[in-house]
């Protein structure tokens, strides 16, 4: 899979590094349209077996990314942040 290099994630795609973790704050006109993106991260996080720390609150999904076992962020990170800006993306273009 391709993914994005840290500088191209959070120069181009606002997540921001903080520590060792990568992180970013999407934003959802509707409380239901956040919980329907929190399951897309979840299917996406369980189909890569990297886990991701995820706060939801009313409209805000709030997205922190680090290889705890490694306790850095590593190259399983940027696959899941690319993938789910991926989702992201695709999500947007579809809401309604």
């Amino acid at each position: 899979m391709t993914y994005l290099k840290l500088k191209e994630l959070t120069e181009k795609f606002n997540w921001q590094k903080k520590e060792e973790q990568i992180h970013k704050i999407f934003v959802f006109k509707t409380f239901d349209l956040a919980v329907d993106f929190f399951n897309l991260v979840a299917d996406a996080a369980n189909a890569h077996n990297h886990h991701p720390d995820i706060l939801s609150s009313y409209c805000t999904i709030e997205i922190s990314l680090t290889t705890h076992d490694e306790k850095k962020i590593t190259e399983k990170d940027l696959i899941l942040a690319s993938k789910i800006d991926e989702l992201f993306g695709n999500f947007i273009g579809n809401e309604n």
